[in-house]
């Protein structure tokens, strides 16, 4: 059936494997996103998704392009159809018509996703790798989460499954799909920046459009919401998108331009008041300006602008000082309370979960555990959606608490491969992807980013990516 497809309509498919191959494709799917985004129109930007990812599985024998939709799904939610209690609280995707379509979509999607998988093994293409063992006894914990537990319920599984889904679903889809020649971290790198632009835009237009956000002239960050995140989701977002900055102005030989946006990219990340991100950032941008300077072009021009980027950071740091050094100094208070640092609210969750691995300590109680009504009051989080479960906002006292020393264990011999792998074969263009991994991998200490479903595709493709261009080419 597909053949024939192929066959019939040979010039029409060529021509959309161009596009959806190019560098074009994901400033086009940024446009898209926005407009959709301030139009409210949710459910046309899931219908891209749906055809491009459509088109990619069935007819691109390279379907890197398929990272470039899955990256801007993430942003995907509208603020005026955000179910959040931060944003409009709407009931836009509780309803019917709206829901029907969208697991038409997803129905869609996975049949693609089945005929690609099958199709891969037919023509042989299909490999193992120590990484994928890892990834499936990994999988494997999450999909057991809290089996045997007090209150084990059907949630835990279904919720185990899509992060298994999420997990190693993906990474196999495009472990074997994907060229890695340079092209096409090129073009991955570019899918960052597109994405990169739409972040920046939607802060920027937020500071200059919400009134709560300034009061008496102190910041009030709480204002600082999305439809699709809040500040922590936004600051993790343009933390991950730095990397790429940073090795496209190392590629082109026009590079130095990026890297010009890439020190407006580092403030915005500030200016997103996630503390995690700002500390990230701090850690993760000077790391990634020393391999621009070793590996990348135009070192001369690369470090006049950093140093004129460094004196202009200082000057607005001056002027600005007194409500900078306030607002610094109020994101910092709010990590203690009654003289004890509890990281607003963290180490309750931490001390929650640690109590709930006590209780369960070989498969965890779930992930659908009453752990903020135990230890916040019955906080019902950002989602809005009873299906996202609690976390406890660090990734090693999650797994404990959701999946035991199962779960832990899995984890942390997934996370040695990666490392190995990683240093197996150690270029320039792995180097970035490896850069915006840990920032993910980092932030998610503090946050629950890596059990969030869209958090968690991101690293599945990077993962997958790092897999594929684990092998090292031979020198002639």
């Amino acid at each position: 059936m597909i053949e024939r497809i192929r066959n019939k309509n040979g010039n029409i498919l060529n021509g959309l494997n161009e596009f959806l191959s190019s560098k074009l494709f994901p400033f086009m799917t940024a446009t898209v996103s926005l407009l959709c985004y301030y139009l409210g129109l949710d459910i046309v930007f899931i219908y891209y998704v749906g055809i491009t990812g459509l088109v990619i599985l069935l007819f691109c024998d390279d379907i890197s392009p398929l990272i470039t939709v899955l990256l801007f799904m993430c942003v995907l939610v509208s603020y005026e159809n955000s179910p959040s209690n931060l944003a409009e609280n709407a009931p836009y995707y509780f309803q019917t018509e709206i829901l029907v379509q969208i697991f038409i979509v997803i129905g869609l999607l996975g049949t693609a996703v089945i005929y690609r998988f099958i199709s891969t093994c037919a023509s042989g293409r299909f490999t193992v790798s120590p990484i994928f063992f890892g990834l499936c006894a990994f999988a494997a914990a999450l999909f057991i989460n809290g089996i045997f537990s007090d209150g084990y319920s059907t949630k835990n599984l279904v919720y185990g499954l899509v992060m298994a889904l999420c997990f190693l679903g993906i990474f196999t889809i495009l472990k074997d799909n994907l060229s890695t020649s340079p092209e096409t971290f090129e073009k991955l790198a570019l899918s960052f920046f597109a994405l990169s632009l739409v972040l920046v835009c939607e802060l920027t237009l937020k500071y200059l459009t919400c009134e709560e956000l300034f009061v008496d002239g102190n910041l009030n960050r709480e204002h600082l919401t999305f439809g699709w995140g809040m500040w922590n989701t936004m600051g993790m977002m343009l933390l991950i998108c730095l990397p790429s900055t940073l090795y496209l102005a190392g590629k082109y030989k026009l590079g130095f331009i990026f890297t010009v946006y890439s020190a407006f990219l580092f403030a915005a990340v500030w200016a997103s008041c996630s503390r995690q991100a700002m500390l990230g950032s701090a850690i993760i941008y000077p790391t990634g300006l020393i391999i621009l300077l070793i590996k990348g072009n135009n070192r001369k021009i690369n470090i006049g602008i950093i140093l004129c980027a460094l004196c202009v950071g200082v000057s607005l740091l001056f002027v600005f000082r007194d409500s900078v050094f306030r607002h610094i100094k109020e994101l910092i208070l709010q990590l203690v309370a009654n003289g004890e640092i509890t990281g607003s609210g963290r180490t309750s969750l931490w001390k929650g979960g640690f109590e709930y691995f006590k209780s369960s300590p070989v498969f965890g109680v779930g992930f659908y555990s009453d752990l903020y009504a135990d230890y916040l009051g019955g906080f019902n989080g950002f989602s809005g959606m009873s299906f996202i479960p609690h976390m406890c906002h660090n990734t090693v006292i999650q797994l404990m608490s959701t999946c035991g020393i199962v779960g832990l264990i899995t984890y942390l011999v997934h996370r040695v491969q990666t490392v190995i792998s990683f240093f197996r074969n150690v270029t320039y263009d792995r180097t970035f992807i490896a850069l915006t991994m840990l920032s993910l991998i980092g932030l998610s200490l503090v946050d629950n980013h890596l059990f969030n479903i869209f958090p968690t595709i991101i690293y599945a493709c990077l993962t997958a990516v790092l897999c594929a261009s684990g092998k090292r080419e031979k020198t002639k």
